[in-house]
């Protein structure tokens, strides 16, 4: 078997840059890791949020004739119109953006 020898003690001087080379190479370490966990954390957040731009889409809604738009509004996944018919009477209208009229409240004056 071979012999174990026994490393010399380091010099005082030797061993405090020694310490001082350790304490950066963890320092530096612990910001590179810092560093690496945000980036994760940032595209996980990227992945998991919801668009708020609604696509794109085109269609057709049909109104009667003589119906007048008198307001509209375009929500997150609706669109609402206020419609004054060829009669006079007023209507809020609710549509999806596939077209399909979701609700429809008439206004009436008392």
């Amino acid at each position: 078997m071979a012999d174990i020898q026994e490393d010399e003690p380091l010099d005082p001087k030797v061993e405090a840059i020694r310490k001082k080379m350790v304490r950066l190479l963890m320092v530096s370490g612990g910001i590179m890791m810092l560093g690496l966990m945000t980036v994760l954390i940032a595209i996980v957040y990227k992945l998991n949020e919801d668009s708020a731009v609604p696509v794109a889409a085109t269609g057709e809604i049909v109104m009667p004739a003589g119906t007048t738009i008198m307001q509209s509004s375009v929500g997150e996944d609706r669109m609402l119109f206020v419609v004054q018919d060829a009669s006079g009477q007023r209507q809020v209208l609710t549509y999806d953006y596939s077209g399909r009229q979701i609700a429809a409240y008439t206004i009436r004056e008392e």
